[in-house]
C-alpha cells in the first residue's frame, strides 16, 4: 500500500493559503498597530465635524467654534479617539455657567455607558463648589484622590485651560485661569492602572463649552512639566469591587460546569465505545485465526473417531490394522493440532521495548519456536541497524509474525529467509519462502493479509506480497525511520473512518497489494 504523495498543485494551493495567512496577520498587526499610534491634531469645532465624536447621554452640539453642552444632566459624556490610545496628553478651554458645577476632560476611558461614573477611565475637572482641580478613577464607581484648591477658585463665566497628561501608570494635571494666569497642579500615580481608551468631554449639573481641544503623544517628560509643580504625587488605595458571585457570574459558572459535565460524558461514553470496538475486533481477529487452524484439526480428528466408533457400534469386522490406521490418522491430527495451538500462542505474544534494538533476533526466535526445526531459517542484516520507535517495531513485528504463520501454516517450506534492511532513512523488512505459494485471487485472500495490510496503513509503509504456485512467496514492507507525521496519523483516521461508513452500506473497498505479476487484487 503506497500513501499519495502531494502533487504541486496541492503545493501551490498549500503555499498559496500559507501566503494569503500571513499577510492576513500582516495587515492585523498593522492596522492594530496604526490604531494604537496617537495622532498629534487640534479638532475642529464645526458643525460638520460632530461625527467624530460619540455621545453617552446630554445634549451636545459644535457652534462658534466649542463645544456646548446645554443640558444639565449628571455625567453626560462626548468622546473621541481609540480605545487603543495609550500615552498622551489633551489640552482645551473650558467655560461654565451655573451654581455648583462639576465638569472637565476624561481619559483612557472605556466601557461607557450613559450614567455619572459609568465608565472604566479617569476624570480631571473643576469643581465650584469648593473651588478645587479634581482627579480620580471611574469603574462604574468612584475612587478620589485629595483635590487641589485653584488659587483664586473657579468663578462662573470665566475660561480655564486644562492640560491633562497620561503616561503609563502616571497621570498629572495643571489648570490656569486665562484672565488671571493662576494655576495648579495635580499628579498620581497607581500600580495597577487602566493601560489606554478614548477621551473626551464630560459634565455634570452644567451649562459649559470646551473650545481649541487638541490631542498629542506624550512622553515621560511631559509628566514632569507637571509632576515638578506638585507638593506630593498620591498612589491611591484601590478599593475592592462588588464580590463576583453576581446571579450573572453564577449562572455562567453553573453553565460552565453542566457543558463540562456533558463533554465529559461524551468523552467517556465514546472512549467506552472505541475500547469496546477494538475489544471487539481483537476477538474477531483471535476467532478467525482459532478457525482457520485449530478448529479445522478438531472437526478432523473428531470425524476420525466418530468413524472408529461407527464401525465398532455396527459390528463391522474391524482387524487390528484397520484401527490403527484410523488411530494413527486421529494422531497425526492432534499433533497438528498441538502444533498450531503452540504457534498461535507464540504468535499472540506482545512486543517489548527490546524488540526496536532487535526486531531480527525476535522473528527468528519467532520462526524457530514455531518450525521446530522441520525448516531452515535464514536470518539476514542489510545496513546500519538504527533503533525503531515503540510503534514502528511492533507493527513491523506483528506483521512478520503473520507472515512467517502464514508460510508455515500453508506453504510447506523448507527454508524461510528473514531479511531486515535499513537504508536512506527507511527500514524494509522481507519474509521469504521457497513452499507452495498461491494464486493471488480475490476469493483466496484471508483475514491474516488484511491485517498485516491494515497494521502497514498505520505506520504508513508499503506492503508488497509476491507469490507464484510452486515458487513460494515473499513478503515486503518498507516504512521510513523518521516518526509518524501527524498529516498520516490524521489522513489514516480519516481513512479508517471512510472505510467504517462504506463497510455498512456495503460499499468497502480496500487497498491493493502488489504480486510478482503486477496485478492488482483487492484486500477482503
Amino acid at each position: 500500500m503506497h500513501l499519495p504523495r502531494a502533487t504541486p498543485l496541492r503545493l501551490i494551493a498549500v503555499g498559496a493559503l500559507l501566503a494569503a495567512a500571513l499577510f492576513s496577520v500582516w495587515l492585523w498587526l498593522h492596522w492594530r498597530r496604526t490604531e494604537r499610534i496617537v495622532p498629534a491634531q487640534s479638532f475642529v469645532l464645526q458643525p460638520a465635524y460632530m461625527n467624530q465624536w460619540s455621545r453617552f447621554g446630554g445634549s451636545w452640539e459644535i457652534a462658534g467654534g466649542a463645544v456646548k453642552s446645554d443640558s444639565y444632566e449628571r455625567g453626560a459624556k462626548l468622546l473621541a479617539g481609540s480605545k487603543y490610545w495609550s500615552n498622551y496628553t489633551v489640552n482645551s478651554d473650558i467655560w461654565f455657567d451655573g451654581p455648583a458645577a462639576d465638569m472637565g476632560l476624561v481619559i483612557r476611558t472605556n466601557d461607557e455607558s450613559e450614567g455619572v461614573d459609568s465608565y472604566n477611565g479617569y476624570f480631571v475637572g473643576l469643581r465650584s463648589l469648593d473651588g478645587t482641580l479634581v482627579l480620580g478613577r471611574a469603574n462604574y464607581s468612584w475612587l478620589e484622590v485629595p483635590p487641589v484648591i485653584m488659587p483664586g477658585g473657579i468663578r462662573p463665566s470665566t475660561w480655564y485651560h486644562l492640560r491633562v497628561t497620561a503616561f503609563g501608570c502616571n497621570l498629572g494635571a495643571s489648570v490656569t485661569n486665562l484672565a488671571t494666569h493662576q494655576s495648579a497642579s495635580i499628579a498620581f500615580s497607581e500600580h495597577f492602572c487602566v493601560q489606554s481608551g478614548r477621551f473626551g468631554l464630560r459634565t455634570l449639573n452644567a451649562h459649559a463649552k470646551w473650545s481649541n481641544i487638541s490631542v498629542q503623544p506624550a512622553s515621560w517628560a511631559d509628566y514632569r512639566d507637571i509632576a515638578q509643580h506638585v507638593a506630593y504625587v498620591e498612589h491611591p488605595v484601590i478599593v475592592n469591587g462588588p464580590p463576583w458571585w453576581t446571579p450573572w457570574h453564577v449562572s455562567m459558572l453553573f453553565a460552565a460546569v453542566l457543558t463540562f459535565a456533558l463533554l465529559a460524558q461524551l468523552f467517556y461514553f465514546r472512549f467506552r465505545s472505541w475500547k469496546t470496538n477494538t475489544i471487539s475486533r481483537e476477538r474477531e481477529r483471535l476467532a478467525h485465526e482459532i478457525h482457520d487452524t485449530m478448529a479445522q484439526g478438531f472437526a478432523g480428528i473428531g470425524y476420525q473417531i466418530q468413524g472408529i466408533r461407527t464401525s465398532i457400534v455396527r459390528s463391522e469386522s474391524l482387524d487390528a490394522r484397520s484401527v490403527a490406521d484410523q488411530l494413527n490418522v486421529a494422531y497425526q491430527l492432534v499433533r497438528s493440532c498441538h502444533e498450531e495451538a503452540s504457534r498461535t500462542i507464540a504468535l499472540l505474544g506482545q512486543s517489548s521495548p527490546s524488540t526496536q534494538n532487535n526486531l531480527l533476533g525476535a522473528l527468528s526466535e519467532t520462526a524457530r519456536k514455531a518450525a521446530r526445526n522441520q525448516v531452515k531459517t535464514i536470518a539476514e542484516l542489510r545496513g546500519d541497524p538504527i533503533p525503531l520507535n515503540l510503534r514502528l517495531a511492533d507493527a513491523l513485528l506483528h506483521i512478520g509474525r503473520e507472515a512467517i504463520a502464514n508460510a508455515l501454516s500453508h506453504g510447506d517450506p523448507t527454508v524461510l529467509k528473514i531479511r531486515l534492511s535499513f537504508k536512506d532513512g527507511s527500514v524494509e523488512l522481507a519474509i521469504e519462502d521457497n513452499g507452495r505459494g498461491f494464486e493471488n485471487t480475490f476469493e483466496k485472500e484471508g483475514f491474516g493479509i488484511l491485517g498485516m495490510q491494515k497494521r502497514a496503513r498505520g505506520i504508513g509503509a508499503s506492503l508488497h506480497i509476491a507469490s507464484v504456485p510452486g515458487e513460494g512467496t515473499q513478503v515486503r514492507i518498507s516504512a521510513n525511520l523518521q516518526d509518524l507525521r501527524l498529516r498520516n496519523r490524521i489522513a489514516f483516521a480519516l481513512k479508517q473512518r471512510w472505510r467504517s461508513v462504506s463497510a455498512a452500506s456495503g460499499q468497502i473497498r480496500s487497498a491493493p497489494v502488489t504480486t510478482k505479476f503486477g496485478e492488482q487484487h483487492s484486500l477482503e
